[in-house]
């Protein structure tokens, strides 16, 4: 996110920011800043945006922090560039260093745009298990470090889109993203997981229905290691009605992946309508989605501790980051 010079935040953004864990409603504004109650809650809310990690990946937590935020999601490398090369022991150090220091609970990771998972061509296809390799590698690195200094946070695992049909038949091509799961999660020991990500439908795009979701899910050895992320905008664009039927998105989401198995939700309103299959995010409250639905979704009980991470339109801008954590926070008190 590009910062201009000499930006101050709004009134008080120190204040909210030390509380950015919880879940709080502003009183009043006072000269001296504002004062906050917190709200009774049967669960706690995580909240959190994509950030940045340019110039290291210790920055995506320090701006994680500037945002008030209590959850993020990362890309720890470029996202249109090959990860071939293991995030370095030293990276880890200091990207755990920052976290310990901090008020990120939740991290979600982010695998590189370029990843298919479906294509039969060899070069295209090792790529894209290497760079969720580098990526599920650096998960472990960082859990295991978690886990041995005691921090209060946690990587939910990496998430990816799993690819588009080309050279391959239908059914072939989900088989082939279930054996690259595979073959990824035997490269990398341990408890961290693949999360599939929801799409929208786009062209050849796999992954639009919790059917799809579930079949490739269904083709890896390793279940347990397999979860998902579902995206609001793209499951509207792919034909979920979350406008006039959530209960009916839930109970098809349940039934089909198993909404334990979802570890984030993707929080976007949409651009387009609904069964667009466009690809097309909007600030929240400014699409079709709508406000009421998004506060709908995130009030609703079968989704409580599932972190809600925004990928906005607003958070190319640093002034409008702000402004969209503000919406998303008062949406969800």
């Amino acid at each position: 996110m590009a910062e201009r010079a000499g930006f101050e935040p709004a009134i008080g953004f120190k204040a909210y920011a030390s509380l950015a864990v919880r879940y709080f409603r502003p009183l009043s504004h006072l000269s001296n800043g504002p004062n906050y109650t917190l709200s009774v809650l049967e669960y706690t809310m995580y909240l959190g945006i994509h950030v940045s990690s340019s110039g290291g990946i210790q920055n995506s937590i320090k701006n994680g922090e500037k945002y008030g935020v209590n959850s993020i999601q990362i890309m720890p490398t470029a996202p249109m560039r090959w990860a071939t090369k293991l995030i370095s022991d030293e990276e880890i150090e200091k990207f755990v260093n920052e976290l310990e220091n901090s008020n990120i609970k939740k991290i979600l990771i982010h695998g590189i745009y370029l990843t298919n998972l479906a294509r039969s061509d060899k070069q295209m296809f090792h790529l894209g298990k290497m760079g969720l390799v580098v990526y599920l590698d650096f998960a472990e690195k960082v859990a295991k470090e978690i886990k041995k200094r005691k921090i209060n946070s946690e990587i939910l695992g990496v998430c990816f889109h799993p690819g588009s049909q080309k050279e391959l038949s239908y059914e072939d091509s989900l088989e082939r993203i279930s054996y690259g799961m595979q073959w990824v999660l035997d490269e990398v020991p341990g408890t961290q997981k693949l999360l599939i990500e929801s799409t929208a439908g786009t062209g050849s795009n796999l992954g639009r229905t919790f059917t799809e979701l579930k079949i490739m899910r269904e083709g890896v050895k390793d279940k347990k290691r397999v979860g998902f992320v579902v995206d609001t905008q793209h499951t509207f664009a792919g034909g979920y009605d979350w406008i006039n039927d959530i209960n009916g998105v839930l109970s098809d989401m349940d039934r089909e992946i198993g909404i334990e198995n979802v570890k984030a939700i993707h929080l976007n309103d949409s651009a387009t309508a609904l069964g667009s299959n466009k690809d097309r995010h909007a600030d929240l409250g400014k699409g079709k989605i709508g406000e009421k639905t998004i506060k709908d979704i995130l009030h609703n009980k079968k989704l409580a501790n599932i972190p809600f991470i925004l990928e906005t339109p607003a958070l190319k801008s640093d002034t409008d980051t702000y402004k969209e954590v503000e919406v998303l926070k008062n949406l969800a008190n």
